[in-house]
C-alpha cells in the first residue's frame, strides 16, 4: 500500500483502543475496514517483533486514503548518535495523535510582535500554538471538534485587520471535516469553519488574494466520491462566484498561487488524481490545461512556482507516482519544459523544491523518491534544463519524500538540503532527519534522531527565539505520540541564510519560490505594496510605507535583477513608466526582510 500521510494510533501493550477510530471505521466498506485492519496488524506486530522498520502510506484513491502500513525493512542502520544540535529550551514538545499522523510539518508566526515565532501544529481536532518557550500561547490550543486534523496549517493576515489567521483543513476516513479560520485568541472565526458538501478537505490550505480585493481567498480540494471540488473561498467562507470547479477525480495536493503567464492576474495551480489544472481567478480553465501523463499519478506532490529559464513566465514544477514516476516541469501554456520530465525509477510522494543551491543565480530542481531496506539513489537534484548536478543522486537506506528544506544550517555560506525518512529504528523508537551539502556529501554531525518516524514531515528553518540564529524545527510521529523538536544550529539567520524554507515556500503555501537577490539591503520592517506582489505594473507602482519602530518613514527603493537602485519609491503612485520593462524588486536598505518582485511591462 502507497500513498497518504496518515495514521491510525494503536499501542502494543497496556492501554485501551481509540473508540473514535473505531466509530469512525464502522462508517467504512468492508474493503476498507479490511485494509485498516490490516494495517493495525502489521503495526502492533512490528512494533513487538522489533527490527528496522518502514513506513508507507495509502494513496488520495485509495478506498481509505492517508492510512500506514508499517513493515520491517530487513536490515538494521549504523549507529548514529541522538541529537548532535541542542534543543531551544522547553523542547520538544509531546502531545497525543488522533487517527492520522501529521504531515508537511509546522507553521510559524509572530502574533505578539515581540519578534519571537509562535508555533502552529494541527493534530487530531486540536491546533497547538506554543510560545518559542514551549508554553501555550494565550487561547490555545483550538478545539476543531468532531474533525481529525491532518496536514500543516496556513497563517496570514487574511481579512486585513492587522492579526494574523490560521487556517487549517480536516477530514475523516472518508468524509466529514471542515475548513477552519482561527484568530490570534484561538476563537474560530465568524463564518467559519466551512463544511462543504462530503466534508473532507485535503491538504494545507492556500491563502492568496486572487480577485484583487486586497484580503486573501482560502484555497482548499475537497474531497467527493470518485471526484473533487476545488474552492476559492472568501475572508468570510463564501466561494468567490465561478467557483467550486468539480475536477476529474479526488483532490491530490495542495494549491499555489502566481502569475504564471505575465497577464496581471494570478493562476491557481491544483491537482486531481489524474490532472494537474490551471484555473483563471473566475474558475475557467487557461488553454492548454489540464495535463495528464500516461501511467503517472498525482499523490501529495504540491507544485512548486519559479521562473527556472529567466523569461519572466513561471514553470510548474511537480512530481508524479506509479509507472511513469518523475519529476516534471510545465511551461505556463502545458507543454513540457525542455529536458524535462525526469523519470526516478521508482514511486515518489516528494513535492519538488526550486532553488539556487549553488547561489550562482541559476535554478535548481530537487526531489526525492521512494526507499526502504536496500540502498538506493533517493535524493536527485538537476539544473534547469534536467542534467543531474555533481554528487546526486545521493543513496542511501531508506527514502526521501518530504518537502525539501534548502538553508545554511552549518554556517559556511552554501546551502544544504535537509529532508526525512521512512525509516525507524525500532528500539529506540527514533527516526532521521539528514542534511547533505549542496555537492551531496552528508554534513558531519547529522541525522538527527528525533522521536519517531519523520517521513513526509520535512524541516522548517527561522529564527525562533529571536535571537538572529537560526532554528530547525521537525515534526515526527509514531503510534498516538506527536513530536515537535526545535534544534538550535548555532549560525547566523538572515534572508541570505535560505532558499527554500519549509513547506511550498512561505506560510501561506502559495508554492510560489522567490529568490534572494544579493546586493539588496535589507530592513528591519518591511514595505507595503499597494500592487499586487507579483503582478504587472504599468505606469504607476502603488506603494504604502509602514512607519519603523521609532516612528519615521522608512526609504524604500526599486531595484533591478543585479541589486542595483533605479528608483526612490515613496508612498502613493511612484511612475515607472520610463524604465525597462523586465523584472524588478522592492526592498529597502538595512532591513532583514524578503524582497518583493514586481513586473513592469509598457
Amino acid at each position: 500500500m502507497r500513498g497518504g500521510v496518515g495514521i491510525l494510533s494503536c499501542r502494543c501493550t497496556g492501554s485501551a483502543p481509540d473508540r473514535s477510530s473505531d466509530r469512525a471505521v464502522s462508517r467504512l466498506s468492508s474493503r476498507a475496514k479490511e485494509e485498516i485492519v490490516f494495517c493495525l496488524s502489521v503495526i502492533v506486530s512490528l512494533v513487538c517483533a522489533g527490527g528496522m522498520l518502514e513506513m508507507s502510506v495509502s494513496d488520495p484513491a485509495a478506498p481509505a486514503p492517508g492510512i500506514v502500513e508499517v513493515r520491517v525493512a530487513g536490515k538494521e542502520l549504523p549507529s548514529m548518535r541522538v541529537d548532535s544540535l541542542p534543543q531551544l529550551p522547553g523542547w520538544p514538545k509531546d502531545v497525543t495523535s488522533g487517527i492520522f499522523a501529521p504531515s508537511r510539518g509546522i507553521t510559524l508566526a509572530d502574533f505578539d510582535g515581540d519578534g519571537r515565532q509562535e508555533v502552529i501544529m494541527p493534530i487530531h481536532n486540536k491546533v497547538y500554538c506554543w510560545r518559542y518557550d514551549g508554553t501555550d500561547y494565550p487561547g490555545w490550543p483550538a478545539a476543531v471538534t468532531a474533525d481529525s486534523c491532518q496536514y500543516a496549517a496556513s497563517v496570514a493576515d487574511i481579512d486585513r485587520d492587522g492579526d494574523f489567521e490560521v487556517a487549517v483543513s480536516t477530514r475523516g476516513l472518508l468524509s466529514g471535516g471542515a475548513v477552519y479560520v482561527i484568530e490570534e485568541n484561538g476563537q474560530v472565526k465568524t463564518g467559519w469553519p466551512f463544511r462543504g458538501a462530503n466534508g473532507n478537505f485535503d491538504d494545507a490550505p492556500t491563502l492568496a488574494d486572487v480577485n484583487g480585493d486586497e484580503t486573501l481567498e482560502v484555497i482548499v480540494g475537497e474531497r467527493g466520491s470518485s471526484s473533487g471540488f476545488v474552492h476559492v473561498l472568501n475572508c468570510r467562507g463564501v466561494d468567490l462566484p465561478g467557483w467550486p470547479y468539480t475536477i476529474d477525480h479526488v483532490p491530490a495536493m495542495g494549491a499555489a498561487v502566481g502569475d504564471i503567464n505575465l497577464d496581471g492576474l494570478p493562476e491557481i495551480v491544483y491537482g486531481s488524481y489524474n490532472s494537474v489544472y490551471v484555473f483563471h481567478p473566475n474558475g475557467t480553465v487557461l488553454p492548454g490545461w489540464p495535463r495528464q501523463v500516461a501511467n503517472a499519478n498525482i499523490s501529495y506532490q504540491s507544485p512548486c512556482l519559479a521562473d527556472i529559464d529567466f523569461d519572466d513566465t513561471l514553470e510548474i514544477v511537480t512530481a508524479m507516482h506509479k509507472d511513469a514516476a518523475g519529476c516534471y516541469v510545465w511551461r505556463h501554456d502545458g507543454t513540457p519544459q525542455p529536458g524535462w520530465p525526469r523519470l526516478l525509477g521508482g514511486w515518489t510522494y516528494c513535492p519538488p523544491s526550486v532553488c539556487d543551491l549553488y547561489r550562482d543565480g541559476d535554478r535548481k530542481v530537487i526531489c526525492g523518491r521512494a526507499g526502504g531496506g536496500i540502498v538506493l539513489p533517493v535524493l536527485y537534484a538537476w539544473d534547469a534544463v534536467g542534467g543531474l548536478l555533481s554528487g546526486f543522486p545521493h543513496s542511501m537506506l531508506g527514502g526521501a519524500e518530504c518537502n525539501m528544506t534548502v538553508a545554511d544550517i552549518d554556517g559556511d555560506g552554501d546551502m544544504e538540503i535537509m529532508f526525512t525518512s521512512n525509516m525507524m529504528t525500532s528500539n529506540d523508537s527514533l527516526g532521521y532527519l539528514y542534511a547533505v551539502h549542496h555537492d551531496g556529501a552528508p554534513v558531519d554531525g547529522w541525522p538527527l534522531r528525533p522521536f519517531g518516524f519523520t517521513y513526509l514531515n520535512g524541516a522548517t528553518v527561522a529564527d525562533i527565539d529571536g535571537d538572529d540564529s537560526l532554528d530547525i524545527v521537525g515534526v515526527s510521529a509514531y503510534a498516538a505520540r506527536v513530536q515537535v523538536s526545535i534544534w538550535e544550529a548555532g549560525v547566523p539567520f538572515s534572508r541570505a541564510s535560505w532558499e527554500f524554507p519549509t513547506y511550498q515556500f512561505d506560510m501561506q503555501r502559495t508554492g510560489l519560490y522567490r529568490a534572494y537577490v544579493s546586493g539588496v539591503a535589507e530592513r528591519e520592517t518591511p514595505a507595503r505594496v499597494a500592487t499586487r506582489p507579483g503582478g504587472i505594473v504599468r505606469g504607476l507602482l502603488q506603494m504604502g510605507l509602514q512607519p519603523s519602530a521609532g516612528g519615521s518613514r522608512l526609504r524604500i527603493d526599486l531595484v533591478d535583477a543585479a541589486g542595483r537602485k533605479v528608483l526612490d519609491l515613496h508612498p502613493g503612485p511612484n511612475d515607472v513608466s520610463r524604465l525597462a520593462p523586465g523584472v524588478y524588486f522592492v526592498a529597502g536598505a538595512g532591513s532583514g526582510q524578503d524582497v518583493i518582485r514586481v513586473v513592469v511591462a509598457r
